[in-house]
Parts: structure tokens; sequence; C-alpha cells
């Protein structure tokens, strides 16, 4: 089955939250719904860390979602 992971990032300064696609199947192949469930917060916190917008104290991870099949963001503000 193919996956999407997504974090949902917040500003700390205001209420605006964002979508951002982390990794997909087509990105990583052992990528699977079951392991994006039991390891995606620890993945993510490394995402974060690597991620030249995101990792600075500014925004925050509010949750994350794994999604089943190809997900595409509606519309991208950063």
């Amino acid at each position: 089955m193919f996956v999407t992971i997504i974090a949902v990032l917040c500003q700390l300064t205001s209420a605006d939250c964002i979508d951002e696609i982390v990794s997909s199947s087509a990105l990583d192949s052992t990528l699977t719904f079951q392991s994006c469930i039991m390891n995606g917060q620890a993945g993510l916190a490394h995402w974060k860390e690597a991620h030249p917008i995101y990792r600075s104290d500014a925004w925050r991870i509010q949750r994350y979602k794994c999604v089943p099949g190809d997900y595409k963001i509606a519309h991208h503000r950063a």
C-alpha cells in the first residue's frame, strides 16, 4: 500500500498551520502504513531538526498523519 507521511506544522506566534509532506513510499520503499503509525513520531523529530525552514523554534509539529495513497497538498503557505 502506498502511504504518505504528513506533518501538520504551526507557527508559535500565530494560529496558522500548514500541511507538509515529510515522506512517502515513493521516497522510501521500506515505508508502510504500519511503520508510519509506529515510528512516525521519531522520524518526524529527526526530519524537523534537518529541515532548513521548520527546524527553528518558531515552528512546532502539532500532529502527523499517515495517509493511504499519494497525498497532494491543495495549497501551501510558508
